[in-house]
């Protein structure tokens, strides 16, 4: 009788095991077909709900040196790298200059102006050149794209004094 028991109860063990892998299963082939679909259409993800990125240490009409210390701020959201699906997460990339680009597309890696921080990071130091700058964060999704509605901050305008190299990470 006793191993009766024993034996019924590690069925139901194994059988509830087996339900629980078989589902799993099943959600991570969804989700993989539909980042698939996602990155083949070029949809972009929704943004997260409440998400806003901001500038925390500078503002609109501040003299700096090259280079100069900028760090992201973001609320509502998480951060992880490029590449990587995870709901309700992104990473920041920083737009110099107003740069022209196709926000349904993914942001191009090629252009000096969109400086992608795929990477995770927070916080960069940034030299540009003397002069007057436009500065933007964005926040983009696992695929380099912007999200839906985008999840951007106000843009600021920046001077930089002295002598410096171009924009870059």
């Amino acid at each position: 009788m006793r191993a009766a028991l024993v034996l019924i109860t590690f069925v139901a063990a194994t059988g509830i095991a087996l339900a629980d892998w078989k589902s799993d299963l099943k959600n991570a082939a969804k989700q993989q077909a539909g980042a698939k679909v996602e990155q083949t259409l070029g949809l972009a993800n929704p943004a997260p709900a409440g998400a806003a990125v901001y500038f925390i240490n500078l503002k609109t009409g501040a003299t700096i040196a090259s280079p100069v210390l900028i760090q992201f701020g973001l609320k509502a959201a998480g951060v992880s790298p490029a590449g990587l699906q995870s709901a309700e997460t992104g990473h920041h990339v920083v737009l110099v200059d107003d740069p022209q680009f196709d926000a349904t597309l993914a942001l191009p890696l090629d252009n000096p102006k969109i400086i992608h921080f795929d990477k995770g990071q927070t916080e960069t130091a940034l030299a540009l050149t003397p002069g007057s700058h436009t500065l933007q964060l964005l926040f983009a999704d696992w695929k380099q794209q912007a999200f839906n509605p985008s999840v951007q901050s106000e843009k600021i305008t920046v001077t930089v004094s002295g002598g410096a190299a171009p924009a870059k990470k």
